[in-house]
């Protein structure tokens, strides 16, 4: 899987989402989805998605912010 046109943004303030916009490509360059004209809003993918994969994503997130809270609580 490999990424065209890719890239995330920001919502300006007062959101809190991002959006993500480009084409989701196979090796050959073959377009296999998209992210959509306008994007796709991070907050409103995520909600729809069901119990059990936002478990497995919140887990592996959990890592990441420990390793920023240690680097944080290190400076």
């Amino acid at each position: 899987m490999n990424f065209q046109n890719f890239s995330v943004v920001k919502e300006p303030a007062p959101s809190t989402d991002w959006r993500i916009f480009g084409d989701i490509t196979d090796d050959a360059g073959n377009i296999l989805g998209t992210f959509g004209q306008d994007g796709t809003s991070v907050n409103i993918w995520w909600v729809q998605q069901d119990e059990q994969f936002q478990s497995l994503i919140v887990n592996q997130f959990a890592v990441i912010m420990a390793q920023q809270i240690i680097i944080g609580d290190a400076e």
